[in-house]
């Protein structure tokens, strides 16, 4: 499943890099009208008008031509840039940067102007696309699937990004507690991240695996290093148990600075590795520790010490 969901999340990388790549190379040249003044105290029979030019695109262009409709008659009254000029019919803007726009104010007559009096737009490198109004214009796409991309990767990425830092914070557990997970245990996080542990090195572990009893009985021993009574619990590693049935297992409470000796029944080993799981669960006052595993190999006659405990009794 693991080489399955990295060649899916390759696949993806790769559609979304190259839409990317394809987005950042687009070019993105508009013009509209966004104000018509249809009377003016300069003119008695013209009109002014505003023409915006848009760049949405994340090329800079260069050499943009806006023609205009050849019968009507334009002065430029007002520019935003002065790279701007006009050689009736055709407004002339020398450059535009990336996602930048250039505003002009026009003196028409002869007629009144609408956006259907722009025949065209373009530049040295491309055409661009006259509209009505500026509500009308697109976005810059790249920008926008760049935003679709994080919105939709919101809750993946919390996902995968807490099932990075889990993987991460179990290795270095791991590599704190080396000699407690090399004798059987796993599954520790919970307990370091506790402030019970703080009572024990990381060479220390609350619970010593002593013997099996019997056949269907092992034998922990306990030692609680803290300064409030320590209740273990051992259950059978099955999550298809009720909590009630989980807590049912075995237990022992154990007064501060002692020792004592919990018998817990031997899960059902795992039909493939003869593996027995024990989940244990630590209280000790208000702190408590959780989910962690003690792996006992059935199929030995004896299983040896399988975790460090105290080396002074308490």
């Amino acid at each position: 499943m693991d080489n399955f969901e990295k060649i899916i999340a390759g696949i993806l990388i790769f559609i979304i890099t190259s839409i990317l790549a394809y987005l950042f190379r687009m070019r993105q040249l508009y013009v509209a009208t966004p104000k018509l003044f249809k009377h003016s105290s300069i003119s008695n029979n013209g009109s002014l008008c505003e023409i915006v030019a848009f760049n949405r695109g994340n090329q800079v262009e260069a050499d943009i031509q806006i023609d205009l409709d050849p019968d009507l008659k334009y002065e430029l009254l007002a520019t935003s840039s002065n790279n701007i000029s006009l050689n009736s019919p055709t407004i002339y803007i020398e450059r535009l940067h990336k996602d930048c726009e250039a505003s002009m104010m026009l003196l028409v007559e002869n007629g009144l102007f609408g956006s259907s009096n722009i025949k065209s737009i373009s530049s040295k490198d491309t055409k661009g696309a006259t509209y009505n109004n500026v509500s009308s214009i697109p976005p810059n796409y790249a920008k926008s699937f760049l935003f679709i991309i994080f919105a939709i990767g919101i809750l993946p990425g919390f996902i995968y990004g807490q099932k990075l830092y889990d993987k991460l914070n179990n290795m270095y557990v791991e590599l704190q507690l080396e000699s407690t997970y090399s004798q059987g245990w796993n599954n520790l996080s919970n307990y370091y991240s506790s402030d019970l542990r703080t009572s024990y090195s990381n060479q220390e572990f609350p619970v010593k695996f002593i013997k099996k009893k019997d056949k269907e009985k092992a034998e922990f021993e306990i030692y609680n290093k803290t300064a409030s009574t320590l209740k273990v619990i051992s259950t059978n590693n099955d999550e298809h148990l009720t909590l009630e049935k989980h807590l049912s297992r075995s237990s022992v409470e154990i007064k501060p600075m002692s020792k004592g000796t919990l018998i817990s029944i031997i899960p059902d080993p795992d039909s493939t590795s003869n593996i027995s799981y024990f989940q244990f669960y630590f209280f000790s006052g208000t702190e408590t520790a959780h989910g962690m595993i003690y792996e006992l190999n059935t199929s030995k006659k004896e299983n040896l010490t399988s975790s460090l405990s105290v080396t002074n009794n308490p």
